[in-house]
């Protein structure tokens, strides 16, 4: 059990008679970087407040570190750093102010958290306003702040809630990079997402959740091979050959489009001549987690199927 950074068991959460999270169960290796992915409301900022020690389950158990996080939560604390859901830092700090003085409130002397605070802000591109109050910098550049407070730590075990919710892409893709950097020097990193194409982007291990239970836990590539179709197909209700196109089940209907899904190629040709006009086809795509979450969430609801 030495080898993993938390481990999670039936552990559940009811705020007054409303089950915030119904079962959760994973473990997580030391050294890599998960994601807990699922929709706005699935229980993923209730497993977090959990295992950072902010909210006693009311069910089950978690240990990080080899630690209860009932018991022990005085001595996780010494060894974590937590990213909360929508924390926007003190913007009567400039980036230097923020990230030193947060090191020198867990223990740092003044000259090491200066010069961590240094190399923080360096790494994440805040040099040229370095010395500005929080007031003065962009939503992404605070949002890089908050996030390079809590990185700066180098805690062993770090929480982060939703770090890239409202970033635009060029930022979004800085703070992949500062996040995907400290699991490289050796911390284990936990983070929360709604967005697939983050998980799939940079986790090593996604965990999807939802309606309050953990579904499955596997590498993005390895829940992608778990569909049994291998492409999507995105086209506009424009004039078709066949009035039984739009009955396929491998279908999802968004309105005035409709997304397809097929096992191979050939299967896409078919697919095709069914159209009168091919500029109604608007993509073409392989198949990815968001793909993977829906098919999974469908086989647990429709069938009662188990998932490993």
């Amino acid at each position: 059990m030495d080898h993993f950074a938390i481990t999670v068991t039936d552990l559940g959460k009811k705020y007054d008679k409303t089950w915030g999270l119904k079962n959760a169960t994973f473990t997580m290796g030391k050294g890599e970087l998960a994601v807990l992915v699922g929709p706005n409301g699935a229980g993923k900022t209730t497993t977090m407040k959990i295992l950072a020690t902010l909210l006693k389950p009311s069910k089950g158990k978690a240990e990080v570190l080899g630690m209860d996080i009932v018991k022990d939560y005085k001595r996780i604390r010494k060894k974590m750093a937590c990213l909360p859901q929508g924390f926007g830092g003190n913007r009567n700090l400039t980036p230097m102010e923020t990230i030193r003085w947060s090191l020198v409130a867990r223990g740092w002397s003044l000259s090491d958290a200066k010069g961590q605070a240094i190399k923080w802000i360096e790494t994440v591109g805040l040099s040229d306003c370095k010395d500005r109050t929080g007031w003065t910098l962009s939503g992404g550049q605070q949002r890089k702040v908050v996030v390079s407070t809590v990185l700066a730590a180098n805690a062993e075990v770090v929480f982060l809630d939703e770090p890239t919710t409202g970033l635009d892409v060029e930022a979004r893709h800085a703070v992949w990079k500062i996040i995907r950097e400290t699991v490289a020097d050796g911390s284990t990193v936990l983070l929360t997402t709604h967005d697939m194409n983050e998980a799939e982007t940079i986790a090593d291990t996604a965990v999807l959740i939802n309606d309050g239970q953990t579904l499955v836990k596997g590498t993005p590539q390895r829940l992608v091979k778990m569909l049994p179709y291998q492409y999507r197909i995105t086209v506009k209700k424009g004039e078709q050959k066949s009035t039984s196109l739009l009955q396929i089940n491998n279908s999802i209907d968004l309105g005035d489009r409709v997304i397809f899904y097929t096992e191979n190629y050939r299967e896409i040709k078919g697919l095709m001549s069914n159209f009168t006009d091919l500029t109604n086809v608007v993509s073409v795509d392989r198949v990815g987690l968001e793909d993977a979450y829906l098919h999974l969430i469908h086989e647990v609801s429709q069938h009662g199927k188990k998932i490993n």
